[in-house]
């Protein structure tokens, strides 16, 4: 059975509808003309300002994300996602205060539907969805936890709204990529939809039309607001390599084609080019990063400990090559783990960065990052800090 006849894709999904009229209701046009303002200043290198930063815990004038080197600005810093704690007003405040692209967190401690599969869930119109003991499934209608999902999105687009009033300059929204989402949730019949062809097809077009929709209620609610789309894909490289493992555990879901693969990568591409800045992918674990590149993919974000491979680094260097930019995640988020001191996290990036043989060429090509969220972190605070801290010793070494 596929999508197409399943009740997973019935039209009039009440709640997700709401949903999506809330999120996109009168925000498009705003969304188009900010754009249209803007991106004379989205080249390379542009320079997007926080004029009144200042206000929200930065210096005034402080640079923002770029993607190519600016005078003093060459290595910036972005958290990836999650959030430790409950209180979401306060974790924007510190997204926007310690990072130099800011974003809109997640807080997965306030209980299902607060997580990035949760989150993003709740933007697919068209999609229903339950909680069962077993985790996400498809479902006819929307279930209780998908509607609180949806209910605590639009309370954390208005905390974003307050804190960032004023703010311009990119800003950096989430979503559970597609891949990950099919090895995550449950069809209402049992098995993955990783396993339907019909449902991995209609999954990529509902993420490539959540990013629109999130991009432009970002927009709205805060005016200044440059959109950056990152993609959370922890489960992509075990989708490719036919890793995922089904229901009893005795078997394996098939692995996904390269061809279907890079297909279903430059249609979001083709979303992102459109409508907001390049694409970033993330992974902490396995992916296959010459696809994303092949792809079109603008920012690989990943873990310096896991793609350590000779062919997971000459996929790094050929990324930045070809104008790529690598968010390297060189702070360490498993729980338990300590903070690292700065110059410990100095000579990380460097070991990482050395087989690259890039050398100069790195520099406004590099993001540091932690090597994924910071939900488990009792000191995130301290953790971006440091990696701020790093960053222009980093840059000195790439210098030099």
């Amino acid at each position: 059975m596929t999508m197409g006849s399943s009740p997973l894709m019935r039209s009039s999904v009440t709640v997700v509808q709401a949903l999506a009229n809330e999120l996109v209701c009168c925000t498009k046009t705003v969304y188009m003309s900010a754009l249209t303002s803007l991106r004379s200043d989205m080249r390379w290198g542009g320079d997007l300002l926080r004029p009144d930063h200042d206000r929200l815990g930065k210096p005034a004038g402080t640079l923002a994300f770029v993607d190519v080197g600016v005078a003093g600005v060459t290595v910036p810093t972005t958290g990836i996602g999650s959030w430790p704690g409950t209180d979401f007003a306060e974790a924007v405040r510190q997204t926007f205060g310690l990072w130099d692209l800011p974003y809109l967190p997640e807080l997965p401690a306030r209980g299902p539907g607060a997580d990035m599969i949760g989150r993003t869930l709740a933007l697919l119109d068209g999609f229903a969805f339950e909680r069962s003991p077993f985790g996400w499934q498809v479902a006819d209608r929307p279930g209780r936890d998908q509607r609180r999902a949806a209910a605590l999105l639009r309370d954390d687009l208005d905390v974003l709204a307050e804190v960032g009033d004023g703010y311009s300059g990119r800003l950096k929204i989430s979503l559970a990529g597609p891949w990950t989402l099919m090895a995550s949730v449950d069809l209402a019949r049992g098995g993955r939809m990783l396993g339907d062809h019909g449902a991995r097809r209609d999954m990529v077009a509902m993420v490539g039309r959540a990013i629109e929709e999130f991009a432009a209620a970002l927009v709205g609610r805060v005016p200044g607001a440059v959109p950056q789309i990152q993609l959370d894909e922890p489960l992509l490289g075990a989708v490719a390599a036919g890793g995922i493992r089904t229901e009893s555990g005795l078997h394996r879901y098939r692995s996904v084609t390269a061809d279907e693969l890079r297909s279903g990568l430059r249609d979001l591409v083709s979303v992102t080019e459109s409508t907001t800045t390049p694409l970033a992918i993330h992974s902490c674990a396995a992916a296959p990063w010459s696809l994303l590149t092949e792809a079109g993919v603008g920012a690989l974000a990943l873990d310096a400990g896991v793609a350590t491979s000779r062919v997971d680094l000459d996929a790094v260097a050929n990324h930045v090559d070809h104008g790529g930019t690598l968010w390297l995640g060189i702070l360490d988020t498993r729980p338990g783990i300590g903070l690292p001191t700065v110059d410990a996290l100095v000579r990380r990036a460097e070991s990482y960065l050395k087989p690259l043989e890039l050398g100069r060429a790195l520099l406004g090509r590099l993001a540091l990052t932690p090597a994924c969220g910071l939900a488990s972190n009792p000191d995130p605070a301290g953790a971006a800090q440091r990696l701020r801290a790093a960053a222009p010793l980093v840059a000195e070494r790439l210098a030099g």
